[in-house]
């Protein structure tokens, strides 16, 4: 069978790694929900869905190719389900809040720095909406890489992506359970006169109060620990975007404090996860059993679309 075939060949039945690491976590939240929270059937029901939708999608994915890109993607709405329930669980886990230590380790750590961070430049309206639309990007830029290499056919890189990218969050969300941080958030009423922005600022702001239902996901910074994965794999993986990737990264990290949503050491904690997380992902993929649709992927050099000129291959020049 040529390679081409092969890379167009529908992914092996089963779970795969990635699914077995979501599935994981979503039965020790489901537990700790059941322990702890004293209404848990509601979250007991959100995480056996989350459950059963990844479940179906790995059930289709060998099916057709529709399947297996929904079987693919899979995991990017189960994470964000994911995020958007376990702060209730950590409520009801862990009782105690580390704001006051954090932004006193702020003060003594960095002293003059944090004041000065979040006055950058005095906040012109116009940096505020840059910080904004660099803070939502985090969102958007992980989603384009991996969708990028999905319609490449570059199966290996799609897989170590995402496994990196959701074993960072979950490793985030664990933090979250041991240091439950809310962060110096500026109350909604007074966010528009003390962070500044215009129309841009104003949706984002909107967006992050309606959207992220999480209210102790300070630390570790997870946009921090996301932003550094994905450039870390992006190096690798698309050298043609290494500067934008990395001025994205920055942009994002500026964010965080400048827009009062993580104190100093928040992102110190996300650069640890981060590199906690690259260290052990190939240990864990392997636990986990990569290599399930590895028969029908000829690897990262291999597995683009037919015709790719050569540069656009992992680690060309």
């Amino acid at each position: 069978m040529s390679r081409d075939a092969d890379t167009a060949a529908p992914a092996a039945p089963g779970l795969w790694p990635v699914d077995r690491l979501l599935l994981s976590t979503l039965a020790a939240l489901g537990a700790l929900a059941a322990a702890c929270h004293p209404r848990p059937a509601p979250l007991l029901l959100a995480f056996g869905a989350l459950a059963l939708f990844l479940w179906s999608s790995a059930s289709f994915g060998p099916r057709s190719r529709a399947g297996e890109a929904l079987h693919s993607f899979a995991p990017l709405f189960v994470i964000l389900g994911i995020y958007e329930t376990v702060g209730f669980v950590v409520g009801a886990v862990n009782p105690v809040r580390w704001d006051g230590t954090f932004a006193a380790l702020d003060a003594r750590l960095f002293g003059p720095i944090i004041p000065a961070w979040r006055h950058a430049l005095g906040r012109p309206s116009w940096l505020s909406d840059a910080a904004s639309i660099a803070y939502v990007s985090y969102y958007v830029v992980p989603t384009a890489m991996g969708l990028a290499l999905y319609l490449q056919r570059r199966r290996g890189d799609f897989d170590r992506l995402a496994f990196d990218l959701q074993l960072t969050l979950v490793a985030s969300y664990a933090g979250y359970f041991l240091f439950p941080t809310a962060g110096p958030r500026v109350p909604v009423a007074q966010a528009a006169t003390a962070l500044g922005g215009g129309t841009v600022s104003e949706a984002v702001r909107l967006f992050i109060h309606t959207c992220e239902l999480n209210d102790f996901d300070a630390f570790p910074s997870g946009h921090t620990a996301i932003s550094l994965v994905f450039l870390a794999d992006g190096w690798r993986m698309f050298p043609r975007w290494r500067v934008p990737l990395a001025a994205t990264a920055a942009s994002i990290v500026f964010s965080t404090v400048y827009l009062s949503h993580h104190y100093a050491v928040d992102l110190l904690g996300g650069a640890l996860v981060a590199a906690g997380a690259l260290a052990g992902a190939p240990y864990l993929r392997r636990a986990l059993g990569f290599g399930a649709r590895a028969s029908t992927d000829p690897g990262p050099t291999e597995g683009r679309i037919a015709g790719a000129r050569p540069r656009d291959t992992p680690g060309a020049s």
